[in-house]
């Protein structure tokens, strides 16, 4: 069961109806709108400052099929607002995105605030790792970027290659 509707009372898309100004955000916290865009604070953060940007056009929630200046143009407003996260959070060097769009159907971007990693504002590299290992078969309602198990290096070279010669069958 979801947190939330993908869809108001009427069955309009909740976030066309933001954008729209018929409706405010969960939690009003709403902090950057421009002529295309409006980002806001999720009401449902697993960190400080995890944001929401969405275009106030309507575009299916898979960002990648956006036409290409669309996306571009959402990518460059995504930046900008990242500038603020950045500049707000003093231990955020650091700020990760997500294009998962499995929650509602608008395109959308998630910004989640790296905590912790204020000395990458001062250019200092740290590799981090995690302690999880996990390998999911199948899309369990959210990403992570943790690295698995150890792969089979044949079974990669094989996937690659029938990627490689995928493409070229393309040109």
């Amino acid at each position: 069961m979801s947190k939330y509707s993908s869809k108001t009372e009427t069955g309009k898309c909740v976030f066309c109806e933001i954008a729209l100004g018929n409706k405010t955000p969960q939690g009003n916290g709403k902090y950057w709108e421009s002529e295309k865009y409006i980002a806001w604070l999720s009401p449902f953060p697993n960190t400080e400052g995890f944001t929401v940007v969405i275009p106030k056009k309507h575009y299916t929630s898979d960002v990648l099929k956006m036409p290409d200046n669309e996306l571009s143009d959402f990518i460059i407003e995504v930046k900008n607002i990242s500038k603020l996260l950045l500049e707000y959070f003093p231990n955020v060097g650091r700020i990760g995105l997500i294009m998962e769009g499995t929650g509602i159907d608008h395109a959308h971007i998630k910004l989640i605030p790296m905590h912790g990693t204020e000395h990458m504002k001062r250019n200092v590299w740290k590799q981090y790792s995690s302690n999880k290992d996990d390998y999911y078969e199948e899309y369990k309602g959210f990403l992570s970027s943790h690295d698995g198990p150890k792969a089979d290096f044949d079974k990669i070279s094989e996937l690659a290659n029938k990627l490689k010669e995928l493409k070229l069958s393309k040109l």
